[in-house]
This record gives structure tokens, sequence and C-alpha cells, in this order.
């Protein structure tokens, strides 16, 4: 075993706090204020690989060793012995943006990420952006984001550090990932070069599958099922915390049906919903498809 550095002393100070991304995590410990990301896979390889207790996690990102930074593929790796699905870390995301088309330049002008862990929303981080473009007024209609509200606030490369933080070790959650996932990928990318990586879920999918009954998968009918109340919908706190709930209630859900590990999980999502086989809870649910206390909601 090779003695500590200062270098990887300060990796170990770092990472105690929770996983880190190379690029943020070497230019910490370098203190330096930009590298690009092949450079600081190299750099992080080279300085931690050769410490027993430095772990590079499949997303990419660097941890301490220790069971509190395991991973949904570290669990099945665990003699075996996956955990229970409540007890994978999950950031549920919401963004709001300029528009729906990240590629044609739209830009996030509001970001929040819910941390659930076992089960329960135990963080909530949400931020305002500047997007450095005009904002369409149908757009602000929708969100009730002006120009004005976000034009002092940070931009995403000046956040991108505080949500790579939040996201490291949790599989990226949110109501119809691939929209998130894009617009929080490309902000990252564009502001600090850094790649996202990592397992992701889309509680849309996982409502068609567990909730077949229900007419619509949007996220107001989703949590009208579960009687979960948006505090302010197409704002993105509001959104990611609404949508934490309804995933937890859907988790409890696919364990009583036997699924109980984040491979199971995967497994059953990747089973068209049409064929697979119906419970005595689907057949339930697609006879009431919104819980009787709900009825009376249009």
């Amino acid at each position: 075993m090779s003695r500590p550095t200062t270098l990887s002393a300060r990796a170990a100070q770092r990472l105690a706090s929770g996983p880190l991304d190379p690029v943020t995590l070497m230019c910490d410990v370098c203190r330096v204020d930009r590298l690009q990301v092949d450079a600081a896979e190299r750099m992080a390889v080279a300085l931690l690989s050769s410490h027993p207790e430095f772990v590079r996690l499949p997303s990419g990102h660097w941890a301490l060793r220790s069971a509190t930074t395991a991973t949904p593929s570290d669990e099945l790796a665990n003699d075996g012995k996956p955990g229970s699905l409540l007890d994978v870390n999950f950031a549920v995301v919401d963004v709001e943006t300029t528009g729906t088309s990240s590629v044609a330049g739209d830009r996030i002008t509001e970001i929040a990420v819910a941390q659930v862990r076992g089960g329960e929303v135990v963080d909530v981080y949400a931020q305002l952006v500047n997007p450095q473009r005009p904002i369409p007024p149908y757009i602000t209609q929708l969100t009730r984001i002006s120009g004005e509200m976000v034009r002092d606030k940070p931009t995403f490369r000046e956040i991108a550090p505080a949500v790579v933080d939040r996201l490291a070790g949790h599989v990226f959650t949110a109501h119809n990932a691939a929209f998130d996932w894009r617009f929080v990928g490309d902000e990252l990318d564009r502001g600090i070069g850094h790649r996202l990586a990592g397992p992701k879920l889309c509680t849309v999918r996982l409502a068609r599958v567990l909730l077949p009954g229900l007419p619509r998968k949007s996220l107001d009918h989703v949590t009208r099922y579960f009687g979960i109340e948006i505090e302010a919908r197409h704002r993105a706190e509001g959104d990611a915390v609404a949508t934490a709930h309804a995933l937890v209630r859907m988790l409890r859900m696919a364990e009583n049906e036997g699924v109980r590990s984040w491979p199971a999980l995967e497994t059953m999502l990747s089973t068209p919903s049409a064929k697979r086989r119906q419970t005595a809870s689907d057949r339930r649910r697609r006879a009431f498809p919104l819980p009787a206390s709900e009825d009376y909601i249009a």
C-alpha cells in the first residue's frame, strides 16, 4: 500500500462529502480553474488508482471506497445479494428551458435536483439560471420565468459543479428523462467539459409499466393518481419534488410485485408493457384507474 501524498490526501478530503467527476475533483485537488475531460481523467487515474481507499464508479466518478458510495451496479456485485430498490440513491431532476431543443440553442432557465435516499426525499437543490439568451413570451407565460427574473442569476457554468455534486452516485431520474438528460448534459459539457454518464430512469416509462390503467402518463395524471400535490407546476422545484414523491410510490409498487433490485427494475422496463404478465394489482388498476378518493378530480 503506497503512502498518501499531499494530493491524494487532498482528494480524500474532497471526496469525503461524496463522489465527484474527474474534472471537478482534479481542478480542486490541483487548484486550477479548468481542465479538459481527457486530461482530468488521466490525472485522476495516475493519482488515485494506486491507493485502495479510492474507487472509480461505473459512472466515471471517483469516490472513497465506502458502502455509502454504492451505485446500483455495485449493489448487484455485492456477493450477488442486491439490496432493496429503496436503498438505491436517486437524483430526480427537472429543468425549465427557453424552448424544446438544446441542439437549436435553447438553454436552461431553472434546475432542481431532489435527492431520494431510503425511500425519502432528503434534499432539494433549486436554482434559477441566466440562459444568456432571451426567453420567449410563451415560455414566460407557461413557467412564469421572465428575463428580468434571471438577469442577475448565475449562468449554468457557475452552478455546474454544484449540479455534478448532487448527481454523483445517484441514478439520474426525471419525468421524460431524455429531455432533462439532454439539456443538463449539454449544459455541463458546454460549461465545464463534463460528460454526463451513469444510470438513468424515466418515470414516464415506469408509470407505463406499473400504471397500465392510467389513461395518460403525464406528471399531472401520475401525481393525481397518488394524491400528490404539485406546489408549483412548470417550475423546476415543484415538478422535481412531486416527481420524487411519485417515484417513491412507484418503487414501493414495484417491490410489492417482486422487483427488488436495480437490475430487476431495468429488466422490467426493458420488457414491453403490452407483453408483461398482468398481476392482480394490474387488473385492479385497470378497473379503477384513479384511487377512489381522487375520482372527483378532473
